[in-house]
């Protein structure tokens, strides 16, 4: 059975590799340069192999020293998790939290909210990945996902974090040029805006559901950007009514179809239900969901004014 000293010295060797050397290591673990190398050295004697190539220029890893760290350095990893996640639970919230989302709501909403809980919680890291759905979660080790399409992964747990009216805009220019289309299906004759994961627009006509496959002539995963090449005068988009409404006041967009009623616009939070979720990441989720609950419809006007 491996002793308490052994994985103490295990333990400093791991962390010195992670940090690059003994002095930032024990920087990180408050302890001094001399006791985490002697613990090295005492573990490579233990052993009976060299571990690191070291003097005063070079720190690198022997073919020994580098399985030793491939071996052990996942197991102190999760167990500083652990430990963080018993630190939580007695009300001092520490550690990372790693949430993507469309970069607009960053921009407009999720910055805001991140900075404001670090205030709040100092010892807590925020980190922001643009996406905008929640395929990241394996790669990236995500535990919070800001979506506008539904998670489809059986592991994932959403909740609706939003919904909007949505319809159909297009710039004076655009429509001088191209003219107005009079029905829905004369929106395959027209240059339309979409993103990438959109096959097809979804609309109500008199009753009749029409199904308009979406062959966009400009595609990007941004809607943003798409209201923004529409004021261009590039084509049709589908965006928030409430947006559409501020920009028309500013006569930079004109409704297109009123009288055709669009799908609604939602957005998802999605986290994941396999593994323990930390007590900062629910406090982080549970601040969200209290924002967007008072501030949902002032965001979209934030957002494309």
């Amino acid at each position: 059975m491996i002793s308490t000293k052994n994985m103490t010295n295990l333990y400093w060797f791991c962390l010195s590799v992670e940090c690059g050397g003994f002095a930032a290591a024990s920087v990180k673990a408050n302890t001094s340069a001399p006791t985490v190398s002697r613990s090295v050295s005492n573990l490579e004697g233990q052993l009976n192999e060299k571990l690191l190539h070291r003097d005063s220029k070079k720190f690198q890893l022997t073919n020994a020293g580098e399985e030793i760290y491939n071996k052990f350095s996942s197991l102190f990893h999760g167990l500083d998790q652990q430990w963080l996640s018993l630190s939580n639970a007695q009300g001092v919230l520490t550690g990372d939290i790693h949430i993507s989302c469309p970069e607009p709501f960053a921009d407009f909403f999720l910055q805001k909210l991140a900075l404001e809980f670090m205030t709040l919680h100092p010892k807590v890291n925020i980190h922001v990945h643009f996406a905008s759905d929640a395929e990241a979660f394996i790669s990236e080790q995500i535990d919070l996902a800001i979506v506008t399409m539904s998670a489809t992964d059986s592991h994932l747990v959403q909740r609706k974090l939003f919904e909007t009216e949505l319809a159909l805009a297009a710039s004076k220019s655009y429509l001088a040029q191209r003219g107005k289309p009079e029905r829905a299906r004369d929106l395959l004759e027209h240059n339309v805006l979409a993103g990438n994961n959109f096959p097809y627009w979804l609309l109500k006509e008199n009753l009749e559901t029409i199904k308009i496959p979406i062959k966009p002539k400009y595609s990007i995963n941004s809607l943003r950007l798409n209201i923004q090449a529409a004021i261009g005068g590039a084509g049709i988009c589908l965006m928030p009514k409430v947006a559409l409404e501020h920009l028309a006041s500013q006569d930079k967009l004109e409704p297109v179809l009123p009288g055709v009623e669009c799908p609604k616009g939602t957005a998802y939070l999605v986290w994941t239900d396999r593994k323990m979720i930390a007590s900062r990441v629910v406090a982080f989720r549970d601040l969200i969901f209290d924002s967007m609950s008072h501030n949902a419809e002032s965001l979209w006007q934030d957002m494309f004014s």
